[in-house]
């Protein structure tokens, strides 16, 4: 029975994978996470994407890859907007609502941490799913 629970678990993240990745053209280079080097395209539902002073974007597949990065480099940073997991559209990372500690899959941490636009969208899915509702600079400091 332990083999089948394991396949099935395994076979829900293949598809999962295989459904939320784009496919992108032969000759073109995949986006990836400037500090873990994962694809983009396959966490587009966690991603943080981060615009510096000088107009250039960041990319990175997780809030843990984000904060990572703002500790060492927050004096240069410009803005740093979040998806918003049901969404995927990008909002602001200061106005986002952040789960800590759901059961939606983690990404590079141990922890759950997705974002959602709206208080509203953050109580929804806590109601199904667990976890702690907090801010950016409640998030940041718990890393």
């Amino acid at each position: 029975m332990l083999i089948y629970t394991r396949l099935a678990a395994c076979l829900s993240v293949f598809f999962c994978l295989l459904y939320f990745s784009p496919i992108v053209p032969a000759g073109e280079a995949r986006e990836d996470c400037r500090i873990c080097g994962m694809w983009i395209d396959q966490y587009m539902h966690t991603r943080h994407v981060l615009t510096a002073p000088d107009g250039a974007r960041i990319s990175f597949c997780s809030f843990t890859c984000a904060a990572k990065y703002l500790k060492r480099h927050e004096p240069e940073t410009n803005k740093l907007q979040v998806a918003d997991y049901r969404t995927a559209e990008l909002v602001d990372a200061k106005e986002a609502f952040y789960l800590l500690g759901s059961d939606a899959p983690p990404v590079m941490s141990n922890t759950s941490i997705i974002a959602f636009a709206s208080i509203e969208a953050a109580e929804s899915f806590q109601k199904l799913h667990g976890g702690r509702i907090m801010t950016f600079s409640e998030v940041l400091a718990h890393q």
